[in-house]
């Protein structure tokens, strides 16, 4: 299973225990869920929900091609992209290192 899976699969299982008004401890026993899992997945969440910020991006024409593009990401990594890769490559890679 991917990250992005994993993600999308946690997010429906916080989301139906928050839906059914029973308890974490009920939820888990009932759905046979780890009980620790379930809160690192549910801290996980909020943080990614917290964390998420957007920043409007600004390109200036006359940087030459090989000029590159500096992304912080939120876990620490930091990335390095040539400015000559289109809108669709940069959200591919991105989508890798999440």
């Amino acid at each position: 299973m991917t990250q992005f899976e994993k993600h999308q699969y946690w997010t429906a299982i916080v989301n139906q225990q928050q839906d059914s008004g029973i308890s974490i401890p009920q939820f888990c026993k009932q759905h046979d869920v780890n009980y620790a899992t379930f809160h690192y997945w549910l801290k996980k969440l909020k943080q990614t929900d917290e964390e998420q910020i957007v920043h409007k991006v600004i390109m200036n024409d006359s940087l030459p091609l090989d000029s590159v593009v500096v992304v912080h990401l939120p876990n620490g990594l930091k990335v390095e992209l040539p400015i000559s890769l289109s809108l669709a490559q940069i959200q591919t890679w991105l989508k890798a290192l999440q």
